[in-house]
C-alpha cells in the first residue's frame, strides 16, 4: 500500500504539478498539496486513528477535484487522477467506506459545476457522468476481485490445516496451534495435558465393513471427542485412526474424567484406547507427543480399551506406565483416583 500510495497517487500528481507549473491557479496547488499528504497519512497512520485516517481518505478525492479547476473542471486531464483514489477505495476500504468514497466521487463531479461554474469549472455532463462511471466502476470491481481472493484465501488457509475427513485440525494445524497453547500455558501457570487415542478394531472394521464404515467411525469419533472436550482444546487427527487432544487448563484428573465420559458415549465395536501425558513445563510438544504415544501403546499391549498415564520422565519400557482402568475406581481420603500401576 505504501509502494501504491507512492507510484500511484504521489508521483502522478508530482508529475502533474510540474507540467505547465506556470499555469496552474493557487487552488491547484492547495489541492496537490493535499493530494500528496493525503495517501501518505493512509498508508502510515494506523486506522484505529480513526479521526485522522478517514479524513485523511476522504480528502484525496476533493483534493483531486481541486487540480480540476481552471483546467477543464470534470473535462481536465487531471481528471484521471480521481480514479487512484477510487481504486485505494476498491483495495483497502470497507464496504461502508467503499460507499461514502463512491457519493463523495459523485458529489465533486456534479457540485462544482452546479456551485461554481464556469470558468473554473465549465458544466459539462458527459465528462462528469464518464468521470463517475469509470471512478465507481473500478472501486466495485476491485472490491468484488478482492473479497473474492480474500474468500478463496481464507479457503486455502483452512484447507491446509484442517483435516477434510472429521474436520478436526491435521497434523499441519496441530503442529501450528499445540506448540502456541504450551507457550500461553507457561505464561498462564494454567496445567496442560496431552491425550493420545486411537480405535482399537479400526483395521478389522475396515477389512470386514469396507473403507465406507472405517471413515465413518472416524468422523463418529471426532463428533464424540468435540461434543465432549471443551472448545478450548487442540484436538487433531494426525493420520489414519490416530487423534490427539491437548487439553488446557485441565489436571490429570480432569483429563481422565473427560476421557471416561468419552469412552462411555462411544459404542463398543468403535472402542479406543487412550494415553495421557502431563506436560511437565519444560519438554517439548514432540516430548510430550512421544510419551503420551508410549502410554497408549501401553494400552494396546495390555488389550485395548483402556487409558494409560506416563510417567513423569520418559522411560525405555512403556510397561512402566500407569493404569486407569475403565471400571469401577477407588478413591483415596482426598478424593483422588487411585492410579495403579501396571504389572
Amino acid at each position: 500500500m505504501l509502494a501504491f500510495a507512492l507510484v500511484g497517487n504521489l508521483l502522478p500528481v508530482i508529475i502533474a504539478t510540474a507540467t505547465h507549473r506556470w499555469t496552474h491557479h493557487a487552488v491547484f496547488f492547495i489541492g496537490a498539496a493535499v493530494g500528496c499528504v493525503a495517501p501518505l497519512v493512509v498508508t502510515l497512520v494506523p486506522r484505529r486513528r480513526r479521526v485522522l485516517f478517514w479524513a485523511a481518505a476522504f480528502a484525496e478525492i476533493p483534493a483531486l477535484t481541486l487540480m480540476q479547476a481552471y483546467s477543464g473542471g470534470a473535462a481536465s486531464g487531471y481528471s484521471v487522477l480521481v480514479v487512484m483514489a477510487m481504486v485505494w477505495f476498491g483495495l483497502a476500504a470497507t464496504d461502508l467506506a467503499l460507499v461514502a468514497g463512491m457519493l463523495v466521487l459523485v458529489a465533486c463531479c456534479v457540485l462544482p459545476m452546479v456551485l461554481i461554474g464556469a470558468p473554473a469549472y465549465p458544466v459539462t455532463w458527459g465528462h462528469a457522468a464518464l468521470l463517475t462511471l469509470v471512478g465507481v466502476t473500478v472501486a466495485g470491481s476491485l472490491r468484488a476481485v478482492t473479497r473474492e481472493l480474500g474468500m478463496l484465501a481464507q479457503r486455502f488457509a483452512q484447507e491446509a490445516v484442517v483435516d477434510d475427513l472429521t474436520g478436526l485440525l491435521n497434523r499441519r494445524g496441530w503442529r501450528y496451534t499445540a506448540p502456541r497453547e504450551l507457550v500461553r500455558a507457561a505464561r498462564s501457570g494454567n496445567p496442560i495435558t496431552l491425550v493420545t487415542l486411537d480405535l482399537d478394531n479400526f483395521k478389522e472394521l475396515n477389512d470386514e465393513l469396507g473403507h465406507e464404515q472405517g471413515d465413518r467411525a472416524l468422523r463418529d469419533l471426532a463428533e464424540r471427542i468435540r461434543a465432549t472436550l471443551r472448545a478450548g482444546d487442540v484436538v487433531a487427527r494426525l493420520g489414519g485412526d490416530e487423534f490427539v487432544a491437548l487439553l488446557t487448563n485441565s489436571t490429570l484428573t480432569g483429563s481422565v474424567a473427560a476421557i471416561e465420559r468419552l469412552r462411555e458415549a462411544t459404542p463398543p465395536q468403535e472402542g479406543f484406547s487412550s494415553g495421557i501425558a502431563v506436560w511437565d513445563r519444560k519438554e517439548d510438544l514432540a516430548e510430550l507427543l512421544r510419551r503420551s504415544d508410549l502410554a497408549l501403546y501401553a494400552a494396546k499391549d495390555a488389550g485395548g480399551g483402556r487409558t494409560e498415564v506416563a510417567p513423569p520422565h520418559l522411560e525405555p519400557l512403556p510397561d512402566q506406565s500407569f493404569t486407569i482402568r475403565t471400571g469401577p475406581r477407588e478413591e483415596d481420603d482426598d478424593g483422588e483416583l487411585d492410579e495403579r500401576a501396571a504389572s
